[in-house]
């Protein structure tokens, strides 16, 4: 099996952090003030973020990681 090398794995760890930032930022301003219910819940996005890292980790070559 193919691992990522360690500049695959950077550049999915930041897009990963990014995207996180954005959708916890988004259900922050939306869901309580405009009455807007959404699916999840604050802080869902950051714990499935941590295990989604873990694995790209685990899926990165030993050297690079």
């Amino acid at each position: 099996m193919k691992k990522f090398n360690g500049f695959e794995n950077h550049l999915i760890q930041e897009a990963l952090k990014l995207y996180i930032e954005n959708a916890e930022k988004e259900i922050a301003d939306q869901a309580p003030s405009k009455g807007k219910r959404f699916m999840f819940a604050p802080g869902y996005f950051t714990m499935i973020g941590k295990d989604l890292s873990y694995k790209i980790d685990n899926m990165t070559l030993k050297k690079d990681r």
